[in-house]
């Protein structure tokens, strides 16, 4: 009688669990099983292990290889690498999933979207699309950055945080688009072309954060790489984990390895850019000062040197005295320059802060967007229409309950 018999006591998740496996182990074929597959969100831990899956056209399997296996590797495992695997089947216990533990793996030709990604590859570069001498300069004080990613993604939020705090005043606008799936491709295009009809931005960010091959598809069709080569705006890519590249990147101006490297990279930090005036100003000062005083010491040898005759002192007297009157004037009015300078960097530094948003949002306004653009009246905004709420502390999503415009009368 077996432990499923009638009237036999209920089994804990983890003896089912350990049953299974035990039942896998006993099968000679799933102790040692050779299988064929294309690799997908393939990854290399710090521990040495990789855990990827394998997958054909209508199913997948979670692998794992240790790092004792993984040590006789002749070759770096990739997403959509076709490879064959030698692996014992088995159930872990612990989460009751089913996964091949993987001794051996060798190439088995490429997989389809490998083969897809090298071919589009292939055709754009032959066409000169990813030419450098194409790629255009990314701005160095930009005003206002785009960003054509998901609304709700983890890399919205890191490009804000970054871009903001290397430059509080910086102006963000957002074309929200899909990232993954059926249709993203065609999203991302639009929201490319959305922020050049716009007009308002210096540079733009397109890109997600990172996954499968499968997930970052969609920066890898031909219609989001040519519309990222026709924007007129510059065009920083940041698509996936350092490892990860897609078409999307060689049709950039620039690309990025994440989505904050991103906004490093667009952003100049504020306070570096008053500390560099500062020191030029200084440097600045210093070398005048320096020419200064070598000409006028040149200007006294000459004058004290004993060969020189009465008509050559004749000479040289009037254009000594106007040079040391030069001199003396540049000297006193240095000052007056630094003070100047000062005063115009000081002004600089209010006018920023008088520009910060987060300085009104302090005395308790808020600032209400909807789809990533300032709302500022009721025209455009329907009942029901889901709006954000930024405040000094955090942002709120709102939905419209009534729109009441405002009496004149009062």
């Amino acid at each position: 009688m077996n432990a499923f018999s009638e009237g036999a006591a209920a089994l804990s998740v983890s003896e089912l669990n350990e049953y299974a496996r035990r039942l896998m182990a006993g099968d000679p074929l799933l102790r040692s099983v050779e299988v064929t597959g294309e690799i997908s969100g393939y990854k290399h831990h710090y521990s040495g292990h990789r855990y990827f899956s394998l997958k054909d056209e209508s199913a997948r399997v979670q692998c794992v290889m240790f790092r004792q296996q993984a040590m006789g590797l002749d070759f770096q495992p990739t997403d959509g690498m076709r490879v064959t695997v030698r692996a014992s089947a088995s159930v872990f216990v612990r989460d009751g999933s089913f996964q091949l533990y993987v001794s051996s793996m060798r190439q088995a030709g490429q997989g389809d979207l490998y083969i897809r990604f090298e071919r589009l590859k292939r055709k754009l570069m032959a066409e000169g699309l990813f030419d450098p001498a194409r790629k255009r300069e990314i701005p160095a004080f930009p005003r206002v950055i785009g960003v054509a990613t998901s609304q709700t993604g983890a890399a919205l939020r890191d490009i804000i945080h970054v871009a903001r705090r290397r430059d509080p005043n910086i102006g963000i606008v957002v074309s929200p688009c899909a990232v993954q799936g059926a249709g993203a491709a065609r999203e991302i295009v639009r929201a490319i072309e959305r922020l050049n009809r716009q007009g308002e931005c210096d540079v733009m960010l397109v890109g997600r954060g990172g996954g499968s091959i499968e997930d970052l598809w969609a920066f890898n069709e031909e219609i989001v790489a040519r519309a990222i080569a026709a924007s007129r705006i510059p065009v920083i890519s940041c698509v996936g984990h350092e490892i990860d590249f897609t078409i999307s990147d060689f049709a950039a101006d620039l690309r990025a390895p994440t989505p904050s490297a991103a906004a490093e990279l667009a952003v100049p930090r504020l306070d570096e850019m008053r500390a560099s005036l500062s020191g030029l100003i200084q440097r600045l000062s210093g070398a005048l000062a320096s020419a200064q005083q070598i000409r006028r010491l040149r200007l006294e040898r000459a004058m004290a040197a004993s060969c020189l005759s009465a008509p050559a002192r004749a000479l040289i007297e009037p254009r000594r005295l106007a040079l040391r009157g030069v001199w003396e004037r540049a000297g006193a009015a240095m000052p007056v320059l630094l003070e100047r300078g000062r005063h115009r960097l000081n002004a600089m530094d209010a006018s920023l802060r008088a520009l910060n948003p987060s300085a009104v949002l302090d005395r308790g306004y808020a600032l209400v967007l909807q789809e990533g653009r300032v709302v500022t009246g009721i025209g455009g905004v329907d009942t029901g229409a889901q709006i954000g709420v930024r405040l000094s502390d955090g942002e709120l999503t709102a939905k419209v309950l009534s729109i009441a415009p405002k009496d004149e009368d009062k």
